[in-house]
């Protein structure tokens, strides 16, 4: 066997093992943490669709995510109910299985992180380490343990770019095919992926065209590849409830239907500052940003994922002007550079604090940090080499304990989120009772899955999110926006409904003011604010497991006195 040969075996095997245990590791915290939350509940919010595919009822999917609910719906028929039955009993269980088939999904996605860099750095040591940092980065970890979606197309889309960079090793025109379907499957399982992903690997080969002419067969497989696999996969549209145009998975109708959550304002900047202050430590998907530059732990994790950024981009910026770098380090680093510019720039428009927005260009990071590794190789003597590889572990192992603590800190969340939406329903029967919420809390999620089991018209119609007058609406004023949630109010007063509010009404002018800023500037939240605040007299009053809750009444109504606890 020669060399080469040895090599790749043992590329791969090792690979696979390393998938396997990160997989096991994984799936053991989702289990004992019992927190499927993590950061956000859009995960859960989804887990009534993945149902229907699992029971074999499922409604057509969404353009953006076309294959998503249906693999996923598939894959949760291979866990029996009886198998996530830990914590509270649930008769909904089936986002503790989307979690679960994460965590499989995330031991594959450092495993090619493995892969990767072993290809790179020659070194079994090195390369673990390297995919250690990964597989423990924050907003790489919580994705991994939560019920988001993210997850199986970023390992698609991993597998995408270790395979391409197994083809500027090779030259084998496989590893184009693979990569070109490896991209076309993270798209049908994410629209968001395929830009940044496209972007950077077409640039790489794009670089190698430039240099090496014939390279433009790869570049044009590549295409074809992408292409042809997402319409193989449209041709067979019944399996996924419908056919859709390619051009539409291209560019979604998503996309004209997320209003408010896209469009640019000044704090969508200091947002990006905060998602990727929490992309490496702290993993916090904060919907305020003055509470991450008020908190000093938050402060303190978001200057280290910053430092692991500027270090780590640095190492990109720097490998191309040295001569010692390899070529095939050299256009590791363009495409970590691409990745990032590509992947932020829109996040810019979107919600770029979120941890499945920044998950994908902050890998820029991870090549970043190959690169670094092979650059220091070159430089520095092996012993050196090794003492730094150290420091690296070090640093690793001490912002994984601190995550890990982070997200221990929440265990059994789950479990008692499904309790409190059980009290809630007690005490705020949804036959009588309209709920005013902010929008953002995980409590609506819960009461949608568990009080309304998942029956979307009778949910909204039984509650009002005040954030949504944004989200749904884009460029609305917070003058118009007060009167339409004005509106929903006083049609459900006018019905003889109870209202009941756990927003705004329950916080300061400015918490609620700072609480919108992710999805409209604050001049607007502000004058939102101002047209609901006195609008409503206040009634009872509830303190509860979830936080406090008050009546609101038509203005004039005498407002009874004192404060009501949950048990009563």
């Amino acid at each position: 066997m020669n060399f080469s040969t040895s090599f790749q075996a043992k590329q791969y095997y090792l690979a696979i093992l390393v998938a396997i245990y990160l997989a096991a590791v994984y799936v053991a915290l989702i289990v004992q943490i019992d927190n499927t939350n993590l950061g956000t509940t859009n995960g859960l919010w989804k887990s009534p669709n993945v149902a229907a595919w699992e029971n074999g009822t499922g409604t057509p999917a969404d353009d953006g995510e076309l294959i998503y609910l249906p693999t996923y719906g598939y894959l949760s028929r291979l866990i029996p109910d009886g198998w996530v039955q830990y914590g509270t009993h649930s008769a909904v269980v089936v986002f503790r299985k989307m979690a679960i088939w994460n965590g499989i999904f995330g031991g594959i996605a450092s495993g090619l992180v493995f892969f990767m860099a072993y290809r790179f750095t020659q070194s079994a040591i090195a390369s673990l380490v390297i995919c250690f940092v990964h597989a423990s980065a924050g907003f790489v970890l919580v994705n991994c343990l939560n019920s988001e979606d993210i997850i199986p197309g970023y390992t698609f889309f991993l597998a995408a770019s270790a395979s391409l960079f197994e083809y500027v090793a090779s030259r084998r025109l496989f590893w184009i095919f693979l990569s070109g379907s490896f991209l076309a499957m993270a798209t049908l399982l994410h629209w968001s992926l395929m830009g940044p992903g496209a972007l950077a690997l077409g640039l790489m080969l794009c670089l190698m065209t430039l240099k090496e002419p014939r390279q433009w067969r790869a570049l044009a497989l590549f295409a074809v590849t992408f292409l042809g696999v997402i319409q193989a996969v449209l041709l067979a549209g019944l399996v996924f409830g419908r056919y859709v145009p390619l051009p539409q998975i291209i560019y979604p109708g998503k996309l004209s239907a997320i209003g408010g959550w896209a469009g640019f304002h000044a704090e969508k900047v200091i947002y990006a500052a905060v998602g990727i202050g929490n992309y490496f430590s702290g993993a916090n998907n904060l919907g305020d940003y003055h509470v991450a530059f008020s908190n000093a732990t938050i402060l303190r994790e978001m200057l280290a994922s910053w430092i692991f950024g500027v270090v780590t981009l640095a190492g990109g910026a720097w490998a191309p002007f040295d001569q010692r770098v390899p070529a095939n380090v050299k256009l590791l680093a363009a495409f970590a550079w691409a990745l990032f510019l590509v992947g932020e720039i829109p996040d810019l428009y979107g919600q770029p604090q979120d941890p499945q927005m920044q998950i994908e260009p902050m890998f820029a990071t991870i090549a970043g940090l190959i690169i670094l590794v092979c650059c220091l190789a070159v430089r520095l003597r092996r012993q050196v080499s090794r003492v730094m590889l150290a420091v690296l572990l070090a640093a690793g192992v001490s912002n994984a304990a601190w995550n890990l603590h982070q997200m221990e800190a929440t265990r059994g969340s789950d479990s008692r989120a499904i309790a409190v939406t059980e009290q809630l329903a007690e005490l705020f029967p949804p036959a009588n009772t309209v709920m005013v919420w902010h929008g953002f809390e995980g409590e609506t999620t819960w009461q949608y899955i568990i009080t309304f089991r998942g029956d979307s018209p009778a949910f909204l119609s039984r509650s009002v999110h005040l954030a949504s007058a944004f989200t749904n609406h884009a460029g609305i004023s917070g003058e118009a926006a007060a009167v339409l949630m004005k509106n929903r109010i006083d049609q459900a007063l006018a019905r003889g409904d109870r209202v009941v509010a756990g927003a705004l009404w329950t916080q300061t002018r400015s918490e609620f003011i700072n609480s919108l800023t992710t999805v409209t500037s604050g001049e607007n939240a502000a004058a939102y604010d101002d047209g609901l605040r006195g609008v409503y007299d206040l009634g009872r009053r509830w303190q509860t497991d979830a936080g406090p809750f008050v009546e609101l009444l038509k203005k004039g109504t005498r407002t009874p006195a004192g404060v009501s606890s949950a048990a009563e």
